[in-house]
């Protein structure tokens, strides 16, 4: 490798740890994507929250299970009845099949308390609720207004959110067995309760409220607040399957890892590539023998003429090839039909030289002298190479 390319791979390595280290350093924009996870810092999602609930509750615990997993584990051994507690679900849409909808209901019915947050009810659990919910805006300027309502209020005041809030209203709900326990600025109801059995299940169209951008904004806490006290004072199940899935490996390879006999046949086919990788690189790899350039036989061979002329002292047949070529090589550069010591060469000479006609007449009559003689001194022929020299240099 010469030293131009060492340098130039040197800027080029330096070039790309420059470009890496600012991609690195340069502000993110702010992800305004709801996502309501607990390990989500953005706007609109919920460590912030989860972190406050200790403020409300005895104990919060995070659930990675479907609610028919938690419903079987809880109803088998009992413990709903000993312990009941609250449910937590803050999504931007909530389906539930009819297996989760059965062991949610279940759980409540025997004393759990749930409190669902989200911007659509769709499944077997809106069905069976008999919800519909429906949007009032979509943009990002939209502003909406809830207030908490009822003969004994949640909290007095209006409370503003803004930054794409969809304005998410319930339009229709079992009215035999629910409270409406707040309303948007055009008295749509916005926050429901619903008794069930032994518990109750609170019902939120407001999501984004229960966020980390809308917890620390204006008096919106203290919305959530209230909104969260409708619970009794006891553990919370943070939902976080329905957020995020289940926290497992979601590889292709997965199944196959887990089986030893697919696991050995992985990891030896891994191997093999790997040592094919290496034999291949290494047999395209070889060293590069150094080859010795051709001699210049043609050079020598001249070298080898000349001498025998010089030795041999026949100056006269050196000096008619050396002029011989020289025509040669002037017709073929100055484009003449044949070279000849006549007035028409002597002319096209000079006009491709430059030089004056009769200069160049001189030149071509020594040059026909020294052919047309029998015999020439050593000098006569040093006097010629010179001259073909100087002749070639005027030729274009």
């Amino acid at each position: 490798m010469s030293r131009f390319e060492k340098w130039m791979l040197a800027v080029l390595g330096a070039l790309i740890l420059g470009f890496s280290w600012l991609e690195a350093t340069a502000p993110r924009p702010t992800d305004w994507s709801p996502s309501y996870s607990r390990y989500h810092i953005k706007p609109y999602g919920g460590k912030l929250v989860f972190e406050r609930l200790a403020d409300l509750f005895p104990e919060v615990r995070v659930g990675h299970d479907p609610v028919a997993v938690t419903g079987a584990d809880r109803a088998w051994d009992g413990s709903v009845l000993d312990e009941p507690v609250n449910h937590l679900f803050i999504n931007s849409d909530f389906n539930l099949d009819g297996l989760g909808t059965d062991y949610l209901l279940r759980m409540v019915e025997q004393g759990d308390h749930a409190l669902v947050a989200a911007e659509w009810f769709g499944g077997s659990f809106a069905d069976t609720l008999k919800l519909d919910a429906d949007v009032a805006h979509w943009d990002n300027e939209s502003i909406s207004d809830i207030r908490f309502v009822g003969e004994q209020r949640l909290l007095p005041g209006v409370f503003r959110f803004s930054r794409g809030f969809p304005g998410a209203y319930f339009t229709s709900y079992d009215t035999s067995r629910t409270r409406v326990l707040a309303v948007d600025g055009a008295s749509r109801p916005v926050l429901i309760q619903m008794a069930f059995g032994k518990g109750r299940i609170v019902l939120c169209t407001a999501p984004r409220a229960l966020s980390n951008y809308n917890l620390v904004k204006d008096r919106n806490a203290e919305f959530a607040a209230a909104a969260l006290s409708v619970l009794p004072f006891r553990p919370v199940l943070w939902d976080e399957f329905y957020k995020v899935g289940r926290r497992e490996s979601t590889s292709v390879l997965r199944f196959m890892l887990k089986e030893r006999a697919l696991r050995w046949a992985v990891l030896l086919a891994q191997a093999l590539l790997l040592l094919f990788v290496v034999v291949h690189v290494r047999r395209q790899q070889r060293a590069i023998p150094i080859v010795a350039p051709p001699r210049n036989a043609s050079r020598e061979l001249a070298d080898t003429i000349g001498r025998l002329y010089w030795q041999r002292g026949d100056h006269a047949d050196l000096a008619r090839k050396m002029i011989a070529h020289f025509k040669e090589e002037a017709r073929a550069r100055t484009y003449l039909r044949s070279f000849a010591y006549d007035e028409a060469t002597i002319h096209h000479l000079a006009t491709k030289t430059g030089r004056a006609v009769e200069e160049m007449r001189q030149r071509l009559g020594m040059l026909e002298r020294i052919e047309n003689a029998p015999r020439i001194t050593e000098q006569q022929l040093t006097d010629l190479t010179n001259a073909l020299h100087e002749l070639r240099t005027l030729i274009p």
